[in-house]
């Protein structure tokens, strides 16, 4: 009997150690950085509406809708008669995420800076005040899974705003 539990305990220790192999056949599979320039997080505008391509949070005050298209920007929809939508601007706030409003004020973040715009025309919001490191730091050095290879971060090749699943043939130099 005493064996028997040694042997499912040693069963249950090898199965938890880490295998240092993420080889499945075909290549390593790791996590691989997206880069963006600092000059990216600067480029916002008003644009014509557009279609929505990856819809996030919505956000509803009077007759305006508000629909955070995911690390893109904001769309603005007057919805006054909702069988027939109009679709009013697109403001582009490259890697935003969050959306709230309050009175005329549209707050959106802009990767770690707090964005506020002036929306009392809605076809034409303004940027109002940017503040800048609001929320806490990202740290983009590491993907946001831990237990798994990736590629080293390059602080020269820009921002790394997220990180995608790969294969490659080599083994990767960085693991967390």
């Amino acid at each position: 009997m005493r064996y028997s539990l040694y042997a499912v305990f040693l069963v249950f220790v090898f199965a938890a150690c880490d295998n240092v192999s993420n080889w499945g056949g075909s290549g390593w599979q790791i996590y691989k950085p997206v880069y963006a320039n600092a000059s990216d997080l600067t480029n916002i505008g008003v644009e014509q509406a557009k279609p929505i391509e990856k819809p996030g949070k919505i956000y509803v005050i009077g007759d305006l809708l508000l629909q955070n298209d995911l690390n893109t920007g904001v769309h603005f929809t007057n919805i006054s008669n909702p069988k027939q939508p109009v679709k009013l601007a697109f403001l582009r706030v490259p890697f935003s995420t969050e959306i709230s409003v309050k009175g005329i004020h549209l707050y959106v973040n802009n990767f770690n800076d707090l964005l506020v715009f002036n929306i009392s025309d809605p076809a034409n919001p303004s940027l109002v005040k940017r503040m800048a490191n609001v929320f806490p730091y990202h740290n983009s050095e590491y993907p946001p899974v831990s237990n798994t290879y990736f590629e080293c971060a390059d602080p020269k090749k820009g921002i790394v705003i997220d990180w995608v699943a790969v294969n490659v043939n080599e083994q990767p130099k960085c693991r967390r």
